[in-house]
């Protein structure tokens, strides 16, 4: 379609109006002068007026057909026409002229007026037809023109016709009203249509219609003969009107010029601003490329079906398997088999949209032993892809297990001596073997104290090897904060008075409670007061303190000792952190008693930090969130995960599905029986259901079709768990109904863990993937288009390209065609069969197929048997889940 721009030189739409009201008013004006006037021409005259009148349509002809041809345009092609047609009949009429006043009556003059008139009516615009469209048919009105054209010169020429004067009329030729009328309609259209107040060359078009309908209302009905006055004045606001359209065009062609010349320039400076654009994002992929290549850590990109993308040269360096090689299997097949929960479990949070999440597993590498790898990973969801950094860890996790293995053995070691020699010092000190004597009885308190110095050493070693290993138990339970410090301040009195230090409770936060271990939060009391105690001066106070927050409740311990240097303040928690060696040789201590603090800490989802002004006081603070805080916040992250209801009357089996899916990051409600489980449908909202066949008090194939005809539970996803899946799936026709899956007990738990993950997809909004095995583009986008809004289609055009997609992805069903142009899309099920759980198949072809395969996919339907509706349909129930 031709786009009209407003052309900014135009005038203002009242000087337009009124330039067509002057032109009416000034025609009206003189018609009287010219009627009175007895000036007569002559032929020569005349034929001057007509050549004038040729040169001018054919211009306009000219001009209105080379728009055409550049931008296609109905009102180009009809003016175009009109003024071919015009300009031949006013030739013929200047030819005639010199036998105007003899033997040729002026009808050739009419016909001309008229043949125009009416070409000009018909490409005014209306309502309903826009002629700035390329609708007609060019050669059709080629044709038209031409034939109406010369039926014209053979009437005029074979055909006796009366005189076109009638003197006794008021309008001596009152056949010139029928031009008249036709140009007045189409100076109505083009009114009523309106652009005339913004396009230059619908204004000059509305003055040549004034004008052409004025000289056949005021000038040339009054004409009494030939070359008269009235005559030539027509004549003369012909050759105007033709001169209007012809000014029209001009200005719209130079209109046009310009704005060519200022969209090349645009188009010249949006080109260059792509081009640097590209060329910049060039760099940058070429800079990211570069540093993929080089980087020595594992960059990977992979997507939420579990084939990776794209890998960086370090894999093969490190596990020795090749990108293609990697990209050709699923990810689980290089992971170590006890490592498939775990990875499950955080690839499904990625999902989920976890944001950024560690973890470490263990990878095949091709020599077929395993290598410890940290992950460092985040999704994007909308496009379906896992971005992620590897790191092999192996050297580090064999180092670290030999330190551990060292540090456990030597510390269990030292353990049993450590006993004896404390045992015998204390009873030596008890007075088994008599009384000591002064010099004695120091010795040996002096003994005592090392060897408890050295007890409490091995102790925190061995909760150093427990916290990085992972082994460090804690048993949670409420616990009331002020009963823990009072018996904190208590166990250290004694320690404190040794060093002439009192430990004091001075504020406390009533009833304050925290979801945690008593003992591990004792242990950091102990810690951090013993600290203080040992870094305050003799005589001095070390203030104990709990106070509310924003949902956390802080614990803070004051000593008034001389303080934290700068420089010791960024390690203070690291392990052995000691400020400097003559505090070690004062103050004693392992080193190790604020690293164990923050990791337990840190367990309670809590945080430990300090402030320090030197010379003035020092306190240990650690924020714990409050319990009744915590337990808010756990149930609203938990209604941040997908809720999956169980139905399963077994007991031990309902908990084992629900350890499976809790595990994966799913909540679950457990039903065991029918009743239960509409009832919690009734009162909660679910993402799916599993769901058990044999249930005491109904069959589980009727509760699916109940759950069918209720509008909450419609289109609730449901993956089918029992020893009679088969039957069931048998009996509903397959997934005609809205299952995901049918597993059979035992349960596979990979399987499940998909099922229920495309479920919970589906419950979500999000589109599932359909691989399109069809040669035919064309057909393609059809059945893309039938499916758009259900499906995301992909498309593969033979064998080859769909195996190479098949290995690399996951798809929810492939619509398969029977012939393709490498072989029979029926080699493509077994590889299909064979994964698990099996992709389903829709066979749309051209041809029929054996019952034998029909049996073997999800449906079998031919192209010229088959409406969308009933493909739609196939589809969808495909999708929801087949029979497998």
């Amino acid at each position: 379609m031709m786009t009209i721009k407003p052309n900014p030189d135009s005038g203002p739409a009242a000087r337009r109006a009124a330039a067509y009201v002057a032109v009416v008013l000034g025609c009206l004006a003189v018609a009287p002068w010219v009627d009175r006037l007895g000036w007569v021409g002559n032929a020569y005259i005349h034929t001057l007026h007509e050549m004038a009148a040729v040169v001018l349509a054919l211009g306009v002809a000219a001009i209105s057909l080379l728009r055409f041809h550049s931008r296609k345009s109905d009102t180009f092609l009809l003016i175009g026409s009109a003024f071919v047609g015009v300009a031949v009949l006013d030739a013929y009429h200047a030819a005639q002229a010199p036998n105007l006043l003899t033997t040729s009556p002026p009808w050739s003059w009419l016909a001309s007026r008229l043949f125009l008139a009416v070409f000009l009516w018909w490409s005014a615009p209306t309502r309903r037809w826009v002629p700035f469209e390329a609708r007609l048919d060019q050669r059709r009105v080629y044709l038209l023109a031409g034939a109406v054209t010369l039926a014209c010169l053979a009437f005029f020429t074979f055909t006796p016709l009366p005189s076109a004067y009638f003197p006794d009329f008021a309008l001596r030729r009152p056949a010139e009203l029928l031009p008249a009328f036709f140009f007045l309609l189409a100076f109505v259209r083009h009114l009523r249509w309106g652009r005339w107040r913004e396009w230059s060359f619908e204004h000059w078009l509305m003055l040549a219609l004034l004008i052409g309908l004025m000289g056949q209302v005021a000038f040339m009905p009054f004409a009494t003969r030939p070359f008269d006055a009235a005559s030539e004045a027509a004549h003369l606001a012909k050759n105007c009107s033709y001169l209007f359209v012809l000014a029209g065009l001009l200005g719209s062609m130079y209109s046009l010029f310009q704005q060519a010349d200022e969209s090349a320039v645009a188009l010249a400076r949006v080109n260059a601003e792509l081009q640097a654009e590209m060329d910049e994002r060039t760099h940058a992929e070429a800079e990211r490329d570069q540093f993929f290549d080089i980087s020595q850590e594992m960059l990977c990109i992979a997507g939420t079906d579990g084939f990776f993308r794209q890998l960086n040269p370090a894999w093969e360096k490190i596990l020795g398997w090749t990108a293609e090689e990697m990209r050709s299997r699923m990810s689980f097949e290089f992971i170590h088999p006890d490592d498939w929960a775990l990875t499950r479990a955080e690839g499904q949070r990625l999902r989920l949209g976890g944001g950024s999440r560690s973890f470490e597993n263990r990878y095949r590498t091709k020599a077929g032993d395993y290598r410890w790898l940290s992950w460092r990973a985040v999704a994007s969801r909308e496009r379906e892809l896992i971005y992620a950094i590897a790191r092999d860890v192996e050297e580090e996790k064999r180092i670290a297990q030999m330190k551990n293995d060292f540090v456990s053995v030597v510390s269990h070691e030292l353990r049993t001596p450590l006993t004896s020699i404390r045992g015998s010092l204390g009873l030596i000190a008890g007075g088994v073997a008599g009384e000591l004597p002064e010099k004695a009885r120091a010795l040996v308190e002096i003994a005592s104290k090392s060897c408890e110095r050295l007890v409490r050493l091995i102790n925190d070693i061995l909760d150093v090897e427990k916290i990085e290993s992972g082994k460090m138990g804690f048993y949670f339970v409420p616990v009331e904060l002020a009963p823990l410090l009072e018996r904190a301040v208590e166990d250290n009195r004694a320690y404190a008075e040794g060093y002439g230090v009192v430990p004091r409770i001075t504020a406390t936060a009533a009833g304050a409670r925290v979801w945690g271990d008593p003992d591990r939060l004792l242990q950091v009391m102990t810690n951090l007061i013993s600290n203080a105690v040992k870094f305050s001066p003799r005589g001095g106070m070390v203030e104990i303190a709990t106070e509310r927050g924003s949902g956390d409740v802080r614990i803070s311990v004051t000593d008034h000792g001389r303080g934290i240097q700068p420089e010791f303040r960024q390690r203070i928690f690291e392990r052995f952190a000691q400020s400097d060696s003559s505090s070690t040789r004062e103050k004693g201590g392992t080193g190790l008693g604020l690293s164990i603090s923050r990791a337990i800490i840190e367990r309670h989802h809590g945080r430990i930090g300090f402030t320090s002004e030197p010379g003035v006081a020092t306190t240990f603070y650690c924020d714990l969130p409050e319990w009744g805080a915590l337990a808010d916040a756990a149930a609203a992250e938990a209604e941040d995960r997908p809720r999956i209801l169980v139905c399963e009357d077994d007991r031990d089996v309902a908990r084992l599905l629900g350890l499976m899916l809790e595990r994966e990051g799913y909540q679950v409600d457990v039903a065991h029986d029918a009743a239960q489980t509409r009832r919690l449908l009734r009162e909660g909202s679910y993402a799916a259901l599993t769901l058990d066949l044999l249930l005491p008090d109904q069959d589980g194939v009727t509760l699916i079709r109940e759950l069918r005809r209720e509008e909450a539970t419609s289109r609730l996803p449901i993956v089918v768990v029992s020893v009679r899946a088969q039957e069931g799936a048998a009996e509903l026709n397959g997934g005609a109904v809205g299952v995901v899956d049918w597993l059979v007990k035992p349960i596979d738990e990979n399987r499940l863990m998909l099922a229920v993950e495309r479920a919970v997809r589906s419950s979500l909004g999000e589109r599932a993937r359909i691989l399109h095995v069809e040669d035919d583009a064309d057909l393609q986008r059809v059945v893309a288009a039938i499916v758009d809004g259900d499906a995301m289609v992909e498309r593969a055009l033979n064998l080859a390209e769909a195996r190479e997609r098949l290995a690399r992805e996951r798809f929810d069903l492939v619509i398969l065609d029977l012939a393709l142009p490498d072989g029979s899309g029926l080699e493509l099920l077994p590889a299909l069969g064979s994964l698990d759980p099996p992709t389903p198949v829709l066979i749309f072809s051209a041809h029929e197929v054996d019952p034998t395969v029909a049996g073997r996919v999800a449906a079998v339907l031919v192209k010229s048997q088959t409406s969308n509706r009933e493909l739609s349909e196939r589809i969808r129930s495909a999708l929801q889940g087949s029979s497998r």
